[in-house]
């Protein structure tokens, strides 16, 4: 469905959908009575990452017809030890199929999604350069969006493609730092570029449903955003800062503004407050006993 679906939107749902399959792939734990078994299901689980990969950035491109070395680079990825995924599609087949489509910009957002989720996944698989490829996409379109949003093309791909990812780079971005594959000093120019974006979209305020989608995606990536930076201390945040960002969000939601551009400063207050409410997966706190080396203490007995 997520190639074949003539509709963006059920492109988009079917993306998403294969973005949250990866979550376990990769996972199975190898035991001594059945080493080869594991190597024959870690090669597949591999060549059907690299199968969904493939699919997912192929169809994103259908439906963008953006230029990019990056989604390129994905379009063909292939796992460490696997020597064939090939899916049977191409950017030219895929452009041929694209004339019929009816776009939706929550299509292209959950083929994004789907991309994002999937970075568990490529890690397990080392595929590192993957990786970066996909958060290297969603930060560029963020701050391609940013700089389009005084503009009035509204419906500008780039718009599109940023809605997904401000959704979901938080979540890249957490992963990633987890891992040491990404700098403290990335996490705060992603957070300047959250609060530039932010700030213009208020500055300039249109009535397009595309930019009030952005809008509303943008609090909810940069609730999530502050809320991980936050409660890893990976940053010195000036207090005027963070207090600057809640007083955005307060701004939107008691605004006139449309009910899903409220929500999503309501989400966005939620998030930075410590509720998690915008995460699209699991994220596991590094802050318990077992991270930091604690051990639990048993009383002595007094009898």
């Amino acid at each position: 469905m997520a190639c074949g679906s003539r509709n963006s939107l059920i492109k988009g749902v079917s993306g998403l959908g294969l973005g949250y399959s990866c979550q376990d792939l990769l996972t199975r734990v190898a035991g001594a009575e059945n080493a080869s078994d594991h190597c024959s299901f870690t090669l597949q689980e591999k060549a059907l990452l690299g199968k969904i990969i493939r699919i997912l950035s192929l169809t994103l491109f259908q439906l963008t017809e953006i230029s990019s070395d990056t989604l390129e680079s994905l379009s063909q990825y292939m796992p460490p030890g696997v020597d064939d995924c090939y899916t049977g599609m191409t950017f030219e087949s895929m452009l041929k199929s694209s004339d019929d489509a009816v776009e939706d910009l929550w299509g292209i957002a959950g083929l994004v999604l789907g991309l994002g989720t999937s970075v568990t996944a490529l890690f397990r698989a080392g595929s590192y350069d993957a990786m970066g490829n996909i958060k290297l996409l969603c930060t560029s379109s963020i701050a391609e969006a940013a700089s389009l949003v005084p503009d009035s093309r509204s419906e500008s791909v780039h718009i599109k493609l940023s809605i997904g990812s401000c959704l979901v780079l938080p979540t890249v971005s957490s992963f990633c730092r987890r891992v040491e594959m990404m700098h403290d000093t990335e996490l705060d120019d992603l957070l300047s570029s959250y609060e530039d974006l932010i700030s213009k979209l208020l500055q300039y305020r249109t009535p397009s449903i595309c930019f009030q989608n952005l809008l509303m995606a943008a609090c909810i990536g940069a609730g999530s955003l502050l809320a991980f930076i936050l409660d890893e201390g990976v940053l010195s945040l000036d207090v005027q800062r963070v207090k600057g960002l809640l007083e955005s969000f307060k701004s939107i939601y008691t605004s006139p503004n449309p009910h899903f551009v409220h929500l999503g400063g309501l989400v966005g207050v939620a998030s930075a407050m410590g509720a998690d409410a915008g995460s699209l997966i699991h994220r596991y706190n590094s802050m318990t006993p077992q991270a930091v080396g604690h051990k639990k203490v048993i009383p002595k007995s007094t009898d």
